[in-house]
């Protein structure tokens, strides 16, 4: 079947009409076969034509030209290629496919998924460490004034829990003012070089899981003030006042 290319009359997303014909054996008796088609464009389909089968029979008895094959949304990539490409040797065909470049897509997404994330956790321990260290230079230097509030009543565990709130706060702060830097940021290189060289890239802001890191960043500070937290309470009043 040939005719008029809809890809250089019409343009993507737009609806048309063109002339399609067959000839020799493809019309009947051998007779050229025309027939008007409103079409419309889109992608992914490559350079292939979609007709219903009561228009293709219409020109004639077509021949097999190609099969597409639809993958199932549980299928395993890396196994429906294997399977095509032994499929297509042995018929002699050829397999053109926009699976493989998905998969390739998918596996170096992965990749930066991975290292990002990696990154990440190596960040959160090392915020976990400033924490902690901040918490116990605060321990140390306060040593006069939590010997001071036990003397004035104050528990072990009301002391414990006040430094356990200093490190909930400093953590949501640190959360919070990080992300919205991190918004800002993003939003600068999406406008500055994301935007520039993809047109069709959109912008968007994962607010669910922005908003599930800051109870993750105040259990982070939570459990980064245990230490400190008992070495304060660890103090008693008269061993603390004594000191010059």
């Amino acid at each position: 079947m040939y005719g008029d290319d809809p890809a250089e009359r019409l343009g993507n997303g737009t609806a048309g009409t063109v002339t399609a014909s067959a000839t020799g054996d493809g019309g009947h008796d051998g007779a050229a076969s025309r027939v008007d088609l409103r079409v419309t464009t889109g992608s992914g389909w490559g350079g292939a034509g979609i007709v219903a089968p009561e228009t293709l029979a219409s020109l004639g008895s077509p021949r097999t030209y190609a099969v597409w094959v639809r993958a199932s949304a549980d299928a395993d990539p890396v196994a429906l290629l294997a399977d095509l490409d032994t499929l297509a040797d042995a018929a002699g065909a050829d397999v053109d496919n926009g699976l493989r470049a998905e998969v390739a897509d998918n596996q170096m997404l992965g990749t930066i998924t991975g290292a990002t994330l990696g990154l990440l956790g190596i960040s959160v321990v090392i915020a976990l460490i400033g924490i902690a260290n901040t918490l116990g230079l605060s321990v140390l230097e306060r040593v006069r004034e939590h010997a001071m509030l036990r003397a004035l009543g104050l528990t072990r565990r009301q002391l414990r829990r006040m430094l356990a709130a200093e490190a909930v706060l400093l953590s949501v702060t640190a959360t919070l003012l990080g992300t919205v830097l991190g918004v800002g940021f993003a939003w600068v290189g999406y406008e500055t070089f994301v935007k520039t060289a993809l047109d069709v890239a959109t912008w968007r802001v994962p607010w669910a899981e922005l908003a599930a890191v800051v109870p993750v960043g105040a259990l982070a500070g939570l459990l980064a003030a245990v230490l400190p937290a008992r070495r304060a309470a660890a103090v008693t009043p008269t061993t603390a006042l004594t000191l010059d």
